[in-house]
């Protein structure tokens, strides 16, 4: 029978989930979250026919297919097209004409290490088929992962709608018609940006299967849920994915400043690898 009255969530079971949380996905949430950790589980536990936060994380340790499904759940997945105009203003203007005139006739690849349901992606994609106007013999890969399947799954897609497209649509309209189709109630990114990504899942704590593949990797709005420690491991993971004069661009909230990192300051939210920093 489906309890549709849990009780609230006690100290010691917010603590294992936390404790979980950070083990599972190297987030770091503070007591100060039961709130959003409780609303998060609690459908997922009716649903399940279980009483408790309690009986949730037995059932969890019994059921490892139950792992991702708790992943989803308590990460936080927003993100809009074209968030942060001085991010797509470097990599339109600075990063693609450059990276061009360097590498003729290489293929540029790029990795959104935190692509969420793929707004920011899609975004570079949209960046990147403009440059390929201009420059026809310019070619181009994209790859995004996330530690949620939920939020890839809408990733792949590719079909968006409502507040998520609203600021593209009214601030930037002719792209928004060049490059996003209308289909039933939703708009589809274009075939041939869809074309040039792949999705995949990944845990920002384990080292990327590509090594010294990537020429740029987006890792935007996703160290805020670390803890300064884990972030230089993150980051440090992330390093080993850049070719040698890599770009690391992160979001509006971050810094690296304080941090121990392979990285060297080139622009704000833009830096670049640093060799001599490289474990």
């Amino acid at each position: 029978m489906i309890n549709a009255d849990l009780e609230e969530m006690d100290q010691s079971s917010l603590e294992k989930v936390i404790a979980l949380v950070h083990k599972l996905t190297g987030i770091s949430m503070g007591v100060n979250k039961k709130t959003l950790i409780q609303g998060r589980l609690r459908p997922r536990i009716r649903k399940l026919g279980l009483i408790s936060y309690d009986q949730y994380l037995d059932y969890l340790n019994a059921h490892k297919d139950e792992v991702q499904e708790f992943v989803n759940l308590v990460t936080t997945n927003e993100t809009s097209f074209f968030r942060t105009q001085r991010v797509w203003d470097f990599f339109t203007k600075d990063f693609l004409p450059k990276w061009t005139a360097a590498n003729p006739k290489t293929t540029l690849k790029i990795w959104s290490g935190a692509s969420s349901s793929g707004e920011e992606i899609y975004t570079i994609g949209i960046c990147c088929e403009e440059h390929l106007q201009k420059n026809p013999g310019f070619n181009y890969q994209i790859f995004g992962t996330d530690i949620s399947s939920e939020v890839l799954a809408v990733a792949e897609t590719a079909e968006y709608a409502g507040r998520s497209i609203e600021s593209f649509k009214t601030s930037n309209r002719q792209l928004f018609d060049k490059y996003m189709k209308p289909s039933a109630d939703v708009y589809k990114v274009s075939s041939e940006i869809r074309a040039k990504i792949k999705f995949g899942i990944h845990n920002l704590f384990q080292l990327p299967v590509d090594r010294k593949n990537y020429d740029i990797i987006f890792l935007r709005n996703v160290l805020i849920y670390f803890e300064p420690k884990d972030q230089e491991k993150v980051l440090t993971n992330i390093s080993k994915g850049l070719v040698s004069d890599g770009i690391l661009i992160i979001g509006e909230s971050e810094s690296l400043n304080s941090l121990s990192t392979p990285f060297k300051y080139k622009l704000p939210l833009v830096y670049e690898k640093d060799e001599g920093k490289v474990a």
